[in-house]
């Protein structure tokens, strides 16, 4: 048995000489994945006093034993080459597109959150605004006149709109209800004589006749229907964004899995078998991006390598 040590960090083995077939013999230290040359460990044999001294210190201080063949020496290089999870290419863009795409979503959710409220809004301040100013046109006659039949029809008729929650007349007073209707809990039409108190929108108008205000009506809208509407708009909207997220996560990891891990990775295998002296393999270049320009760099490599090492052993 004989020491080696490695080149690059020191570490000793313990090598049996009969493993050694050829001047160019060398192993890989499996603590650093450097790859030292065996000639000048086979220059000249050991003495015996030496090898005497060389056993005796080695059983003192036991070292691991390790195999130069191939198939060990590729195994090595292979565990030195693993990649974490978190050091992960993917891993790492998904960090960067996931939290990106959630921003955007969110931006654009909440965005688009805001405007549809403020439309709402607008739209039930003008559909209440529009509603007065029908009646108080519409219902002049009957108030001059005080006929209750044709007010009890025509605020009905106008109540057949589910979004309206209570309409009132008042009268040329501006304080006492003459006639007036109203929701229930089942949203049923009740007589009502009271002030509207709520979270309503109201809109109220004057009832001129002949240049004189006779009463006023009140219109009251409520925001419950379109409110479930605009819920239901919102809950489209955010099961589109997560959609939108998991599809675009998909796109990404299939596109730099396709693309870019796997030509790598075979790269990678190729790069570890030509470190251990594999040089008949084939590099095929697959594309004619980066990653095709890296596959010919390695090809290119690969005949250096070999042209190099037939000079070296015409020497």
């Amino acid at each position: 048995m004989i020491n080696v040590a490695c080149g690059s960090c020191g570490k000793n083995y313990r090598l049996d000489p009969k493993i050694i077939k050829s001047e160019n013999a060398k192993f890989t230290c499996k603590d650093c994945g450097h790859l030292n040359p065996l000639d000048q460990y086979i220059k000249a044999p050991e003495s015996p006093i030496r090898q005497t001294e060389l056993e005796k210190q080695t059983s003192a201080n036991p070292i691991r034993d390790t195999s130069v063949t191939s198939s060990e020496s590729y195994a090595v290089s292979r565990d030195i080459l693993q990649v974490t999870w978190r050091n992960r290419l993917q891993v790492k863009v998904n960090a960067v597109l996931i939290p990106l795409v959630v921003v955007i979503m969110a931006t654009f959710t909440i965005i688009t959150y805001i405007a549809e409220k403020q439309k709402m809004e607008t739209d039930l301040k003008n559909a209440s605004k529009v509603a007065a100013v029908r009646l108080s046109v519409y219902l002049v006659e009957a108030f001059w006149s005080l006929d209750d039949e044709i007010l009890r029809e025509s605020l009905k008729s106008e109540m057949m709109d589910k979004n309206i929650y209570a309409i009132n007349l008042i009268d040329r007073s501006g304080k006492v209800i003459y006639l007036g209707y109203k929701r229930d809990q089942d949203w049923n039409l009740v007589e009502n004589d009271i002030l509207i108190e709520g979270s309503y929108i109201k809109s109220s108008e004057g009832i001129i006749k002949d240049s004189n205000k006779i009463g006023s009506v009140e219109v009251y809208f409520s925001s419950k229907f379109f409110q479930e509407q605009f819920n239901q708009s919102m809950y489209k909207l955010i099961i589109t964004a997560i959609l939108l997220l998991v599809s675009v996560s998909l796109a990404a990891y299939v596109v730099l899995n396709q693309m870019i891990l796997s030509p790598i990775g075979r790269l990678t295998d190729i790069a570890n078998k030509i470190s251990i002296g594999n040089l008949d393999l084939e590099i095929p270049i697959e594309s004619k991006d980066e990653i095709g320009v890296l596959a010919d760099a390695f090809a290119r490599m690969k005949v250096s390598m070999a042209f190099a090492i037939k000079q070296l052993r015409k020497r």
